[in-house]
């Protein structure tokens, strides 16, 4: 009776090492940032927060993207304050609250500097909130033991992810702090939703 105990608990542990085994990534970093790269329909939400060198601010993020196309919708507790970014490679347009009608401009850089005053690469986000560099610029990255990125140092920026999971095949981050410039970001990401 006791080896037939043993036995069923060294089987229930195998099989518990086996499906902790199946939810680590295989096929280390230039596998994984190469799939990333097929990556380009998806949809993000979540809580953000934004520490400037003058004020602070929480809201929740949902940001679409679909290629080059992008809607960043940014709203404060109980939907107070909705702000949009949205656009392509061809032009952006922002509209914040109290406005009666958005701007445009060339590039969401451009808005974003002339509107709020924040140096920001915002193309290059979409790759940096799925744990990727941008191709623009030379990025200094580092890699934990699965080959998922960890941190990462690119445009005067430091990105630092955490909170991996598994979302139809992809590994892609649930928490990431960006910091430079005198500005922190902080996005908890509570949803992914990645369309094919």
């Amino acid at each position: 009776m006791k080896t037939n105990l043993i036995q069923g608990l060294l089987l229930a542990a195998l099989l518990l090492l086996g499906g902790c085994a199946s939810l680590t990534p295989s096929g280390g970093q230039h596998s994984l940032q190469n799939q990333l790269s097929d990556l380009d329909n998806w949809q993000v939400r979540g809580k953000l927060s934004v520490v400037t060198p003058d004020d602070s601010m929480t809201g929740y993020l949902t940001w679409e993207q679909e290629k080059r196309h992008y809607d960043l919708f940014i709203s404060g507790p109980f939907g107070a304050g909705a702000s949009r970014l949205s656009g392509n490679h061809k032009q952006a347009e922002l509209t914040l609250p109290g406005w009666d009608k958005a701007r445009t401009a060339r590039s969401p850089e451009a808005l974003m500097l002339q509107y709020m005053g924040w140096n920001f690469p915002v193309s290059d986000i979409r790759y940096w909130v799925k744990g990727q560099p941008s191709p623009a610029g030379k990025p200094a990255a580092e890699f934990d033991e699965h080959g998922l990125l960890s941190r990462l140092q690119q445009h005067g920026w430091d990105i630092r992810y955490s909170r991996y999971q598994q979302h139809n095949g992809y590994w892609l981050p649930g928490l990431i702090k960006i910091s430079g410039y005198d500005f922190r970001f902080v996005f908890s990401i509570k949803e992914w939703t990645l369309n094919g």
